[in-house]
């Protein structure tokens, strides 16, 4: 396995852990307003709103959580530090996770609260993309040898039942 994908992924983490702070920021009052290039007010009426507040802390600070266990993971699957099926599976589960918390949440602003953020949105689309290479990246820390076993066992009873 080369580093370079996981490098890559530890990028992704290492800028949604950034976009993920300035949200908790804003979310806890450390921050005056939050920069909103496209939707202007947007993105303080999704940070502010009551789906926002469903949790004794911040939503943003979840997903700071999820983009910092993302990055350590893909910073040992980088440095090849331990075994890497296991930290690939877990970055994997991981970043999956968050890919899909980012969809709902994403449906939450244009159903639920009318308003849109624009670093939301750049913030799921970092976890979308981040999911789909860590998925790959475990997919290949399987290895040929044990993805041609799986498929030889899953195969075996149709062979069976052909020799009969």
């Amino acid at each position: 396995m080369r580093p370079v994908r996981p490098a890559g992924l530890a990028a992704l983490a290492a800028a949604g852990l950034v976009i993920a702070g300035c949200l908790t920021a804003f979310q806890l009052g450390l921050l005056g307003t939050v920069w909103d290039p496209v939707f202007g007010t947007g993105s303080e009426r999704v940070l502010t709103s009551a789906a926002a507040r469903l949790l004794p802390v911040p939503d943003a600070s979840l997903g700071a959580l999820a983009y910092a266990a993302d990055l350590v993971l893909a910073v040992a699957l980088a440095a090849r530090v331990g075994p890497s099926r296991p930290i690939a599976g877990l970055l994997a589960g991981i970043a999956s996770l968050g890919g899909l918390a980012s969809i709902g949440l994403i449906g939450l602003q244009a159903f639920v609260v009318d308003a849109f953020c624009s670093l939301c949105i750049a913030s799921a689309a970092l976890s979308i993309v981040l999911a789909v290479g860590a998925l790959a990246e475990a997919r290949d820390a399987l290895g040929p040898a044990d993805q041609a076993t799986r498929a030889r066992s899953s195969a075996s009873p149709s062979l069976k039942e052909a020799h009969r």
